[in-house]
C-alpha cells in the first residue's frame, strides 16, 4: 500500500493522522473543501535546517537483522509505527513490518513533509514501489523512537544498499502565520508546563471523543462535522503536520509544504471543528419535512476564526530527500 497518507481508523472511530501508512481499521474518509482565496507575498523562510541523524557519528545498528519479501495476502503488521511523529513508540528492542521500502525510508529519515512522498516514491524502482517486505529485527535495551530510525537507516544502507541526500531547491510553499500580529485565536492556546499526556491513545475512551493524547493529529466525527486535535507540539510541528490534511483536500489547496513563519516559540494545543465539503454537497436530497441542515465553517474559515492562523503562498527553500542508489534485498 502506497503511503500518501497516513490514516488509522480506530474502534471509536477516531482518526490519527500522521505521515505514514498506518493500517485503516475503518471507513478510510478522504474531504475535499473548496480553495478559499489566499493572500500572496513574499516572506523570508527560515534556514534549512541540517538533518541530525544524517550526521557523521551517529550510526546506530539493529543486533539482529532479518528482511525477506511479504506475501501479496499476508497481513499488515507493525509494531512500530512507520511514520515521522513521535508517537506510539517501541516498547523494548523489538522491531517487526511489513512495508513497502518508502514506508521504511520515510519513518527512518523521518520525513514529515507529505508533499515530498509521491516524489521520493517516484525515484524508486518499479518493485520497490509495490513490493513489500518482512523486516524483523532487534536491538539490545530499550531504544527510542528515534534511535531506532538510525537503526532503520544502517538497515537500509546494508542490505538495500540504500544511498541518499538531500538538496535545498526553491520550491512553493504555504507560510502558516498569525491572521493578526500577537494575537491566537480561542482554540490555539499555549500546553501548560504542569500538564502532560501519553504518547499513545488510549485504548478505551470514555466517549466519542479520544483521551488527551500527544504528538499526532487526532480527529473523530461531531455532529455531522470533524473535530481535530493536537497536543503539546511547537508550531513548526504543527505546520509539518498540517502537510497532511491539506495534502489530504481539507482545504481544497495545492499539495505543498507548510512552513512555520508565526514567530511563536514554545508548545500549543489547539482544537479544531469544521465541516468537509463532501457533506456540503451531498447528492442526497432530504426529506420534505427534514430541518435544513446547517453547516459549521470550512477548514480555512476554522483555522482562521478558531486558531488565528491563515496560510499564505510564497517560495522559500525546502530541503528534498533524493534517491541515489538502492537494490532489492537477498533473502536470509
Amino acid at each position: 500500500m502506497t503511503r500518501e497518507v497516513a490514516l488509522k481508523l480506530g474502534c471509536s472511530r477516531m482518526l490519527v493522522l500522521g505521515s505514514s501508512a498506518l493500517v485503516t481499521i475503518a471507513l478510510p474518509i478522504l474531504f475535499a473543501l473548496p480553495s478559499a482565496p489566499l493572500e500572496a507575498q513574499t516572506v523570508a523562510a527560515p534556514e534549512p535546517k541540517p538533518e541530525s541523524q544524517m550526521a557523521p557519528g551517529r550510526k546506530m545498528t539493529f543486533d539482529v537483522v532479518s528482511v525477506r519479501p511479504s506475501r501479496d495476502d499476508a497481513p499488515f503488521k507493525q509494531n512500530v509505527a512507520l511514520d515521522a511523529l513521535d508517537a506510539f513508540p517501541p516498547t523494548g528492542g523489538l522491531f517487526t513490518a511489513n512495508s513497502q521500502l518508502s514506508s521504511y525510508i520515510i519513518f527512518a529519515y523521518k520525513i514529515i513533509d507529505t508533499s515530498q512522498y509521491s516524489s521520493l516514491t517516484a525515484q524508486l524502482p518499479k518493485w520497490a514501489q509495490t513490493d513489500r517486505f518482512d523486516i524483523e529485527a532487534r536491538a539490545e535495551g530499550n531504544p527510542t523512537k528515534d534511535q531506532m530510525r538510525l537503526m532503520m537507516q544502517s538497515l537500509l544502507a546494508d542490505r538495500f544498499k540504500l544511498a541518499l541526500h538531500m538538496e535545498t531547491r526553491q520550491l512553493p510553499v504555504y507560510a502558516l502565520v498569525l491572521n493578526k500580529a500577537g494575537k491566537l485565536g480561542p482554540q490555539l492556546k499555549p500546553h501548560p508546563d504542569d500538564v502532560s499526556c501519553p504518547a499513545t491513545p488510549s485504548p478505551h475512551p470514555a466517549g466519542p471523543a479520544p483521551a488527551p493524547f500527544c504528538g499526532a493529529l487526532l480527529m473523530w466525527p461531531v455532529n455531522g462535522q470533524w473535530h481535530a486535535r493536537m497536543m503539546n507540539l511547537t508550531m513548526e510541528q504543527i505546520a509539518h503536520h498540517l502537510n497532511t490534511p491539506v495534502g489530504t483536500g481539507w482545504g481544497g489547496l495545492d499539495h505543498r509544504p507548510i512552513v512555520d513563519q508565526t514567530g511563536l516559540s514554545g508548545k500549543f494545543d489547539f482544537d479544531i471543528e469544521f465541516t468537509p465539503e463532501t457533506n456540503r454537497n451531498s447528492p442526497s436530497r432530504p426529506a420534505a419535512d427534514a430541518q435544513p441542515e446547517v453547516f459549521g465553517p470550512t477548514f480555512l474559515d476554522a483555522l482562521k476564526d478558531q486558531l488565528g492562523l491563515k496560510l499564505v503562498k510564497q517560495t522559500a527553500p525546502v530541503q528534498v530527500f533524493v534517491i541515489d542508489h538502492v537494490e532489492r534485498p537477498t533473502e536470509n
